[in-house]
C-alpha cells in the first residue's frame, strides 16, 4: 500500500510530463494546428468580438444564435491581452495545455472518490498521455475549455452530494452555466445529478426541490444576458443556440453520404435563424422518406450506427510528432475497455438488488454510486444519436470511461494476483 503523498506526486510527475509534451507540440507546429473548419470560425468569431463587440460566426456582419458565446469570449479575452497574431493564438494554446492538465487532477479525483486512488493514477495517466488529448490542446476547439469544465461539474458534484449546503449548490449553478455557455449539451445535468442524490444518498424530494430551485435560479441569472440579447435580436426567446436544424440534417443520411438520389433541398433564409427553421423542415421531411423506404435499417442507423461513429475512432485527425491514427488506436480501445469497467458494475448492482429478495430496495443500491458519469455518458450518445456523431463529440466523455478503465485495470490485476499465489 502507497502512502498518500506517493500517490500526488505521480501525479504530479504524470501532469508536468503530459505538459512538456504538450508545451513541445504547440512550439513545434504553432499555426499547423489548425483544421480549417470550426477552428478558424471561433478564431474569427473572437477577433469580431474583440474589435465590434458582436458575436458572429458565420456571416461576420450577422449577429449569430448558431454557436454559444463562452468559447469565443474566452479567446477575445486572451486575444485581449496578447494580440490575435501569432503570440496570441500560441497564448491560447499555452493556456488551453494548462486548462487540459487540470482536467487531468480532476479525472485522477473522481477516480479516487469512486473508486481507489490506484484507479485515479491509472485513469490519470491514460489521459495525460493519449495523443488526442494532447493535440486538442492546440486546436481553437470548445472541446479543451468544455472538457474541463464537465470534468469540474461532476467531480464538485460529487463532493457537494458528501455535504450539502444550500450555497454549495449555487455554485454547481454557476458550473453548470458556464458549460452550457459553452455546449448545451449539457442543459440537462441536473436531471442526473439530483436523481443520484435521491437514489443513492435517499436525500428526500423535498431538500432536493430547495436545492435544485437555488440551482436553476442561479443558472438563469447567468443565462439571462445571453437571453436578452438574442430576444433583441430576432425578436423570439432562444435559450441555448438556434443551430441544431445543420446538424440534425447531417445527421439523416445514412454514413453521412449524401448523392442526389438522397439529397433533400431547401431554401436559405434572409438570416441563420430562419435557415435553420428550413433546415429542420428538411429534417422532417427526410426521417419521413427513409423511414418508408427502410425502417429497420435506419432505426439501425440511429442507434447502432452512430454509436459506433461517435466512438470507434479516436479524435486524431492531424498527425504530430511522425505518430499515425493506427499507432493512437490501440490506446483507444484500451481506454474504451471502460465500458467494460461499466458493464461489471451493472451486472454488480443487478446481482445485489436481485439478492435482497422481497425487501429489495432499487435506492441505496451501490451501482448509483457512479450514476453520475454513466448517466452523462450514455445521455450524450443518445444525444448524437439523435443529431450527429462522430469521434470529436465523443472527445469530452473520454475522461469519464477512462475512469472506469482505471477501476477495470485494478480489479484485472488484483485477479491476477490472487491467481499467481495459487
Amino acid at each position: 500500500m502507497l502512502r498518500r503523498d506517493v500517490y500526488y506526486r505521480i501525479l504530479t510527475v504524470i501532469i508536468l510530463l503530459s505538459l512538456a509534451i504538450k508545451l513541445i507540440m504547440i512550439f513545434k507546429y504553432g499555426n499547423m494546428l489548425n483544421l480549417g473548419s470550426d477552428d478558424l470560425n471561433y478564431v474569427k468569431s473572437a477577433v469580431a468580438l474583440l474589435k465590434n463587440g458582436i458575436l458572429t460566426y458565420h456571416n461576420y456582419n450577422e449577429p449569430t444564435v448558431f454557436i454559444m458565446p463562452l468559447y469565443p469570449m474566452f479567446l477575445a479575452m486572451v486575444f485581449k491581452v496578447f494580440g490575435y497574431g501569432f503570440a496570441g493564438l500560441q497564448a491560447v494554446r499555452v493556456i488551453q495545455a494548462l486548462i487540459s492538465c487540470i482536467t487531468i487532477v480532476y479525472i485522477f479525483l473522481m477516480a479516487s472518490d469512486l473508486f481507489d486512488k490506484k484507479a485515479g493514477i491509472i485513469s490519470a495517466f491514460l489521459m495525460a498521455f493519449y495523443l488526442p488529448n494532447i493535440t486538442t490542446s492546440g486546436y481553437f476547439l470548445t472541446e479543451t475549455v468544455f472538457t474541463a469544465l464537465l470534468c469540474a461539474l461532476i467531480h464538485y458534484s460529487l463532493k457537494v452530494s458528501k455535504k450539502p449546503v444550500l450555497y454549495k449548490f449555487m455554485l454547481l449553478g454557476v458550473l453548470w452555466a458556464a458549460a452550457t455557455l459553452c455546449r448545451p449539451t449539457i442543459l440537462f445535468y441536473p436531471l442526473f445529478f439530483f436523481l443520484y442524490l435521491f437514489l443513492y444518498h435517499r436525500i428526500s424530494l423535498n431538500k432536493i426541490l430547495k436545492w435544485s430551485l437555488s440551482m436553476m435560479a442561479v443558472f438563469a441569472l447567468i443565462m439571462s444576458p445571453w437571453w436578452l440579447r438574442n430576444y433583441r435580436e430576432y425578436g423570439v426567446f432562444i435559450p441555448l443556440a438556434a443551430s441544431s436544424g445543420n446538424p440534425m440534417l447531417q445527421g439523416t443520411y445514412i454514413d453521412y453520404v449524401q448523392n442526389p438520389d438522397n439529397i433533400v433541398h431547401y431554401e436559405m433564409g434572409k438570416n441563420a435563424f430562419e435557415t435553420n427553421k428550413n433546415e429542420m423542415k428538411a429534417v422532417k421531411q427526410r426521417i419521413r422518406m427513409e423511414l418508408e423506404k427502410d425502417f429497420w435499417g435506419y432505426l439501425r442507423w440511429y442507434t447502432l450506427g452512430k454509436t459506433l461513429k461517435l466512438w470507434s475512432v479516436p479524435f486524431y485527425w492531424k498527425r504530430v510528432f511522425d505518430i499515425g491514427i493506427e499507432h493512437v488506436f490501440p490506446f483507444h480501445c484500451i481506454i474504451l475497455s471502460g465500458f467494460i469497467g461499466i458493464a461489471i458494475l451493472i451486472f454488480k448492482g443487478a446481482y445485489e438488488f436481485m439478492k435482497g429478495g422481497a425487501g429489495r430496495k432499487l435506492a441505496g443500491n451501490e451501482f448509483f454510486r457512479y450514476f453520475i458519469p454513466v448517466s452523462v455518458i450514455l445521455y450524450f450518445n443518445l444525444i448524437h444519436c439523435v443529431y450527429m456523431a462522430f469521434d470529436r463529440y465523443a472527445f469530452p466523455l473520454m475522461p469519464l470511461v477512462s475512469i472506469f478503465t482505471g477501476y477495470l485495470a485494478v480489479k484485472v490485476s488484483t485477479v491476477l494476483k490472487s491467481l499467481v499465489k495459487l
